[in-house]
């Protein structure tokens, strides 16, 4: 039925015709990428940036795997939060808060584990997500590290939220950091 619909209303706005589809292949080879490989980017940004560490790719993303499988394991997710869009959004958390003079690996795991515990909060399908999985060290100190981190980020955590280009462009920025 829809289908008569649209060949008998040829004269519809534009923005309720249909989408060439080859115009929007491109647009989605453009926002979509791998996780694995935005994962990969990740690993290599946090390399790069805390370069004083002796810090693989594959450790800092291996505490964001294990937290992923334990939330899964223990139901608080159907299915893997490491998807495309919560990877971009992470990065723009960790891109904007971690320093690079960050004096250890702990250090580094502390700060990239609460932006990883905002990102749950903030894009994830949970009503809540155990601070536990995601706490290393003092919880008063989490705490106040996420309400200082929120408080920062605010503006650009809704930005990225609500405007395809800064997510985009923020894609990219990551994608780079592979090439």
């Amino acid at each position: 039925m829809s289908r008569k619909r649209r060949h008998c209303c040829p004269n519809l706005p534009a923005k309720r015709r249909l989408i060439d589809p080859a115009q929007s292949s491109q647009r989605r080879l453009v926002l979509y990428t791998p996780s694995s490989e935005l994962l990969k980017c990740l690993g290599l940004f946090l390399c790069r940036r805390c370069y004083k560490l002796d810090l693989s790719p594959t450790q800092a993303i291996g505490w964001l795997r294990n937290i992923d499988n334990y939330l899964l394991i223990m139901g608080y997710q159907p299915v893997s939060f490491l998807s495309s869009g919560s990877v971009v959004f992470l990065y723009m958390l960790c891109r904007d808060l971690l320093s690079p003079e960050a004096d250890s690996v702990e250090q580094l795991q502390v700060s990239l584990l609460t932006c990883y515990f905002i990102t749950h909060c903030y894009t994830g399908n949970g009503n809540g997500y155990p601070e536990t999985p995601f706490l290393v060290g003092s919880r008063a100190a989490f705490w106040d590290r996420c309400l200082s981190y929120i408080s920062i980020m605010s503006f650009k955590m809704m930005q990225i939220n609500s405007n395809r280009q800064i997510y985009s462009e923020t894609l990219a920025e990551l994608k780079a950091i592979g090439r």
